[in-house]
């Protein structure tokens, strides 16, 4: 079978310390209440951490944002210098 050059590119940014978090929030259409889910995996794709926050009454863009920057704050404060990011939301 032929390698995945899209596969291989999204490896080589691990090597090196490299984390990878993935943020996924959620409002609610009716109240817009929301609440953002985080998971952090190693460069061998081991789940090294996750974690979820309610964020009250946010638009889906604050919600991203939010996550985002809350698990770029949890990685900083974990030690972790270089990560990519990967969330669902355009």
């Amino acid at each position: 079978s032929q390698a995945n050059p899209l596969n291989s590119l999204f490896h080589s940014h691990y090597e090196g310390n490299w984390v990878h978090l993935f943020s996924d929030g959620a409002v609610a259409r009716d109240f817009r209440n929301a609440s953002v889910g985080r998971m952090v995996r190693d460069q061998f794709e081991n789940w090294i951490l996750g974690f979820n926050h309610y964020l009250g009454i946010c638009s889906p863009l604050e919600v991203e944002f939010c996550g985002i920057l809350d698990g770029l704050i949890v990685l900083l404060n974990k030690g972790y210098k270089r990560a990519t990011i990967q969330t669902n939301n355009l």
